[in-house]
């Protein structure tokens, strides 16, 4: 991107602060920021309200690392976690909250929302030739008995690795969200992001 992804703006806020407040709208009890090299800049710009902040000293193992050092904050009575990215900033809040009430009736699973990789009325859509239609996205919800499996697998497969183990239940939850796999990774997509707003 070029600049530090989590103090740019998203509907009159920071990307961070508009995922600290969908993960608030379901119910988090705790929330735990991860900053990197840039936690003086945000810092300086964001101040935690209720949010816990640690750091990760391991970048450049990718975002397996982020997880662990949130993963080590968390308390012994935490019975799950979830996972978001701080440049999913058009998340609905209601998204939220459906995928956290998903897994509170699904404790056992790990809980992955996917939805139509294309909208519905897309031309692409019609072009999958056999694909699957659907495609996983973030919040991932992972219940502290797969905790372990985040520290043990090779840092270069990253959440992959654990959700497709074979020791792990994993439900996927359909939503119409498509922004759950939308991300803004280039000064491009952020100006789109300014222009066209949300994804459909």
């Amino acid at each position: 991107m070029g600049r530090t992804k989590a103090l740019l703006e998203y509907d009159g806020r920071f990307f961070l602060e508009a995922v600290c407040a969908g993960v608030k709208a379901a119910g988090v009890k705790e929330t735990v920021v991860i900053l990197g090299a840039s936690r003086a800049e945000v810092l300086a710009a964001w101040k935690p309200k209720e949010e816990r902040t640690a750091f990760n000293e391991t970048p450049e193992l990718g975002q397996i690392a982020s997880v662990r050092a949130g993963l080590k904050l968390v308390g012994g009575e935490a019975e799950a976690v979830m996972i978001c990215l701080v440049d999913q900033p058009t998340i609905l809040p209601e998204t939220y909250k459906l995928v956290a009430d998903f897994w509170r009736s699904n404790k056992d699973f790990i809980v992955i929302p996917k939805c139509l990789r294309f909208a519905a009325n897309s031309e692409e859509q019609k072009d999958l030739r056999g694909e699957y239609p659907h495609k996983r996205g973030h919040p991932i919800i992972i219940p502290r008995k797969y905790f372990q499996l985040c520290f043990d697998g090779p840092a270069d497969k990253g959440l992959h690795w654990v959700t497709h183990h074979p020791s792990v239940k994993v439900l996927g939850l359909i939503v119409k969200d498509r922004n759950i796999i939308k991300d803004f990774d280039t000064p491009e997509q952020y100006e789109e992001l300014k222009i066209g707003g949300a994804a459909d």
